[in-house]
């Protein structure tokens, strides 16, 4: 499988499409306020230089009807307000040679659209902080827009203006309904998200409870189109691999009738020979073409099994094994716990524990097994003190027919399917099964199965 480009997303179609809203909707309200901030403040730029401009304007032509110069200074002053500076002087504020930078031309050119009596030399715009200051101190000037119109006796009428931009601020109240609001969107598609992906957990759930042993009722096919063909798919791939085995599995039962029946007439026609030797040779020959039948047919059967599935007591089964194997003569000690129950298959749990414990007496000469809890799960060790596998060999042990090459004799040799059988049944428990060679010499296989509870 090849390894996906974005592995830092979450697993499940819901949170990535949830992240995929949630973005969406941050990206969204990130573009909207920009377009409001631009167009709130356009909106109000345009406002506050019409305003200023129609001010200066009133505010010229009210200075102008004065006549005496001591009530032109009062009145300008009394005209003034906290966000425009009015003063009337001989003088213009701003200098006649005032550098012309980009904002000024723009506002020179706003006022002249917006108030068109002004001539070119009847009004001078300047900004402080460019230079364009001609009188008093400069701080108290800073960051200030200068507009200086000449009236028609020569003298000036002087206005300062902060330049400060008008901050807007989405209001507290407007942001927590966006709040509000953006927590039902995602509430309501999660539950959407939830409900049109109901089929999809459907189907993965019946993948994983996929058995050969029973069939099960197929998964209905319903939801979206993709769904609904994928969910047909499965359905059609059990039936098919039900069949397939149906069929194998009564192919093996003729193989295996028609391959015993010569096995047993060879077997009765080698007890009809004098010679003792050859008809020893020839029944250990019929035995090992037994053996190796029973366990080809035991592994091409994997899978498919009428054992119903049962609790039953772990320790008592591999106890009774151990009990056996040692009234046969071996060298075998268990050291277990009193009682540990699992729910699996018991026949085919013995066969995979016996198999194990066959091939640990099979190359070591003192086989010892452990029992132990761990958590949820119970261990199970069969130690040997044979040879012990070469590390490369570790993993193609469980593979089909293999056998290492120290072990191709008649004494050791099997079928080479003990530790593949064994490694399925346990896979099939929910359990797993690890090789190590010891120290000292000899194996370690370690079982593990979940307890039932």
């Amino acid at each position: 499988m090849r390894p996906s480009r974005f592995r830092w997303l979450p697993d499940t179609i819901v949170v990535r499409a949830v992240i995929i809203l949630v973005g969406s909707l941050i990206a969204m309200s990130l573009v909207g306020y920009w377009v409001y901030r631009v167009g709130a403040e356009g909106l109000a730029t345009n406002a506050r230089d019409r305003g200023l401009a129609e001010r200066i304007v009133s505010i010229k032509r009210a200075i102008s009807a004065i006549p005496d110069e001591v009530d032109r200074d009062k009145a300008a002053h009394s005209l003034a307000t906290a966000s425009l500076e009015v003063h009337w002087s001989k003088v213009s504020l701003v200098l006649n040679n005032a550098p012309v930078t980009e904002r000024s031309r723009a506002m020179e050119g706003r006022l002249k659209e917006l108030v068109p009596e002004f001539g070119t030399e009847s009004f001078r715009v300047g900004y402080a902080d460019d230079g364009a200051l001609n009188a008093g101190e400069g701080d108290a000037y800073r960051h200030m827009l200068l507009v200086s119109v000449k009236l028609d006796d020569n003298t000036w009428l002087n206005f300062a203006s902060p330049t400060f931009g008008t901050a807007h601020h989405l209001a507290g109240n407007i942001l927590a309904i966006a709040a509000i609001m953006g927590s039902l969107i995602i509430l309501v598609a999660v539950l959407l998200l939830r409900w049109v992906t109901r089929p999809l957990r459907n189907l993965a759930i019946a993948a994983e409870r996929f058995s050969l042993d029973e069939a099960r009722d197929p998964v209905a096919e319903i939801g979206p189109a993709e769904v609904r063909r994928a969910a047909k798919a499965f359905n059609t791939m059990g039936d098919r691999v039900r069949r397939l085995i149906s069929e194998r599995t009564m192919a093996l039962a003729a193989v295996s009738h028609d391959l015993r029946t010569p096995i047993t007439r060879l077997r009765l026609r080698s007890e009809m020979l004098d010679d003792e030797q050859t008809r020893n040779l020839i029944d250990d020959d019929l035995s090992e073409m037994e053996l190796m039948i029973n366990s080809t047919l035991e592994y091409l059967s994997m899978g498919v099994s009428t054992e119903t599935p049962k609790v039953f007591d772990l320790a008592t089964m591999i106890r009774t094994i151990v009990d056996g194997e040692a009234d046969r003569g071996h060298s075998i000690t268990v050291d277990d716990i009193d009682h540990v129950t699992v729910l699996g298959r018991p026949v085919a749990m013995k066969r995979a524990i016996w198999n194990i414990i066959g091939n640990a007496q099979k190359y070591g000469s003192n086989v010892s097994v452990e029992l132990k809890r761990d958590g949820k799960q119970v261990k199970i060790q069969v130690l040997d003190d044979g040879p012990g596998i070469p590390e490369p060999e570790i993993d193609k042990v469980f593979e089909p027919f293999y056998r290492i090459e120290n072990s191709r004799g008649r004494e050791t040799g099997g079928s080479g399917l003990g530790l593949t059988i064994a490694k399925s049944i346990i896979l099939d428990h929910n359990g797993k099964i690890f090789l190590n060679n010891k120290m000292q010499g000899g194996l370690i296989v370690t079982i593990s199965i979940p307890i039932h509870v």
